[in-house]
Formats: structure tokens, sequence, C-alpha cells
């Protein structure tokens, strides 16, 4: 009998571990996940505005990012997103352009930072799919 308690506790232990839920917050994003388009704000140096993102495949991995607002549009050349992510830099003339943005289901948030030759300024986008 002492050997039938801890045998019937350590075969309960083993039942309940794995019984255990599996972890699916790993999220996996496609080109297609990315293609839509997106209104939100876009907050450039303090000054928030409206913003449309049309996001486009280009290829079979890569997207095209445009965004609008009242008084700016801007396109990025064809980028390809590591799952829901994305990053991008590039240097021209001297000026630097960096690009973060993140994929969670329909909401897109871009992080955009641009410097030297004398700018220096970051913008933060927040969108959701329509």
């Amino acid at each position: 009998m002492k050997f039938l308690k801890p045998s019937l506790f350590a075969l309960l232990v083993v039942g309940f571990v794995a019984c255990k839920k599996d972890d699916d917050s790993t999220s996996s994003c496609t080109q297609s996940d990315w293609v839509g388009t997106y209104e939100g704000t876009t907050d450039c140096g303090g000054t928030s505005e409206d913003v449309i993102v049309t996001i486009t495949a280009s290829g079979s991995d890569a997207i095209v990012i445009e965004y609008e607002t009242a008084t700016l549009t801007t396109t990025y050349d064809p980028i390809t997103p590591t799952d829901c992510d994305l990053n991008s830099s590039g240097t021209d003339s001297g000026i630097t352009i960096k690009v973060d943005a993140a994929l969670d289901g329909d909401k897109l948030t871009l992080e955009e930072t641009i410097s030297g030759g004398g700018v220096d300024f970051t913008c933060n986008l927040t969108a959701t799919r329509k």
C-alpha cells in the first residue's frame, strides 16, 4: 500500500502536466495577412493626423506600404516582412530612414525614424484594417 500511494500520485502529476494547454501566443503572418487598407492616426514630432495606409503585395513575399495624411504621402519600396514583424532601414545622401512595423490581427503599428542632414524625427502610426 505504501508503494501504491506514491505511484498513484506520480501518475496524477504526469497526467496534469501532459494535459497542460499549449501556448498559442506565437503569431505567424504571411504576405496576404499584411495586404489591405488601414485607417488610424500618426504622430510625427507631436503633430497628430488621420492616416490611411494601403499595403499591397509585391512578388511572392514582399509588400509595398503607402500611407497618406492630409499633408504627406509616403511610399516604401517592396519590403519583406518576417512573420508579423517588419524591420528595414536605408541610407541615401546622408539621410537614414528606419521602419519598424508589426501586425497583430487587424491592428498595424509602424514607427518611422528619419535622421541625418539636419533632420531628426520619429513618426508613430497606429491603424486598424477597414
